[in-house]
């Protein structure tokens, strides 16, 4: 018995086209579309073009950079009332872009990224590409109860990851003068807080943003027009590496990371695993940055090591195993049967 996402869904509706001699009206089929991989589903979408997937990722950019607009005027009293000094610093390469002590900066670069959320869906709605619960998985929904599973595996993999990777660096890097590691500048406690209330609050919605984007939106968009997956797991894997500022290693982990979970993501036919993973990622990265604990409380380009990739692969090869284990008992599905209707001309009379 097949799953319920490998199901066919009921079309959406599609106004026809009344384009053959004399009036005669087309003739309408219901046709099943071949079983799509989560990296293909935009083509089970109703009245599907090649050229949709484009006009769906330029909308979407269309719609970031409106949200982006709107943003920033809403956040310059914030700026002008907490830390005028903020934009300028920044601007002038003195202050890091992301700093837990200044808690305003995490506030501005979590939300720049989470309206890229509503921006994606909004374009599919513009385009009908309906149901848009297909970016989240093959069952045009999220599937909770696969995420609630794998939050729990996100914890011992995250845990794995950077034991691991601590135990590396006994191993591989020489001992630090922990006078010499301390932030020299003083510790405000309130920021801290301040910051990590941020961070529990906007980094589910901050990584899941980035998850619809690099492993939803440019992995549809590619699998639309190449049928091989691996096109669209490895390319927006490159692209997110890319836009972090971390140092050679610190680039190889995100990429490593953003690889691991486009493919747990073609895989299972959803974004769950990598949205976990991201999730409780970033509170364990953001976490130690508030609180001071390394004496880094910004985002800079040393953050990455040798022994933090080799961290990175334990972590992430045990989180790959555990996924598909849960996955597997589970009995979700992979792929999706869409329903579409297909206009085709009548024959004519005496035809045979």
């Amino acid at each position: 018995m097949s799953s319920p996402e490998s199901e066919p869904h009921a079309p959406s509706a599609v106004s026809p086209s009344w384009g053959w001699a004399r009036g005669t009206p087309p003739q309408l089929r219901i046709m099943e579309t071949e079983p799509l991989d989560y990296h293909s589903l935009l083509r089970g979408t109703s009245a599907y073009r090649w050229w949709k997937p484009l006009a769906l990722l330029l909308l979407s950019g269309a719609f970031f950079g409106i949200l982006t607009v709107v943003v920033t005027v809403a956040v310059i009293p914030v700026l002008l009332l907490t830390d005028p000094d903020y934009p300028a610093q920044v601007a002038a390469g003195t202050a890091a872009a992301l700093d837990t002590q200044r808690p305003v900066s995490v506030l501005v670069s979590m939300v720049s990224i989470i309206i890229m959320l509503p921006a994606v869906l909004l374009a599919m709605l513009v385009l009908g590409m309906r149901p848009i619960g297909r970016i989240w998985s093959v069952a045009a929904r999220m599937r909770w109860g696969l995420l609630g599973r794998l939050f729990v595996i996100s914890v011992l993999a995250i845990a794995v990851m950077n034991l691991v990777g601590i135990a590396a660096g006994v191993l591989l890097e020489p001992a630090t003068d922990p006078a010499a590691a301390a932030n020299e500048t003083a510790f405000d406690a309130r920021a801290a807080l301040l910051s990590m209330l941020l961070v529990l609050l906007l980094v589910p919605l901050q990584s899941t943003a980035e998850e619809i984007v690099f492993r939803g939106l440019f992995m549809q968009v590619l699998g639309a027009w190449l049928r091989n997956p691996w096109f669209a797991i490895l390319i927006p894997s490159i692209g997110f590496a890319s836009l972090h500022i971390y140092d050679i290693w610190g680039l190889l982990a995100v990429g490593l990371l953003g690889a691991v979970s486009a493919w747990l993501t073609w895989r299972t036919g959803g974004l769950e695993a990598a949205i976990a993973i991201h999730v409780v990622n970033n509170y364990v990265v953001f976490g130690i940055m508030a609180s001071g604990l390394t004496g880094e409380t910004a985002q800079t380009t040393g953050d990455g090591s040798a022994a933090g990739l080799i961290g990175q692969i334990a972590g992430l090869a045990l989180f790959a195993w555990l996924t598909l284990r849960v996955f597997t008992r589970g009995g979700y599905g992979r792929q999706r049967i869409d329903l579409i209707q297909h206009t085709s001309a009548p024959k004519e009379r005496g035809t045979r």
